[in-house]
């Protein structure tokens, strides 16, 4: 019984470190598209042709 509670106990705990690596991953991934998005906005709005 208790090398299953050790097994379920080992699950659990690699669930866990996978759910914190992917909230971290998300979140990263998550600011730097929001960055990208903002750069590139600004780069087309400086490129745009001036009208005369």
């Amino acid at each position: 019984m208790s090398e299953i509670k050790g097994q379920l106990l080992g699950i659990v705990l690699v669930l866990m470190v996978f759910a914190a690596v992917s909230t971290v991953m998300v979140t990263t991934f998550k600011n730097v598209s929001n960055k990208v998005s903002s750069e590139v906005s600004e780069v087309v709005a400086n490129a745009e042709p001036t009208s005369d």
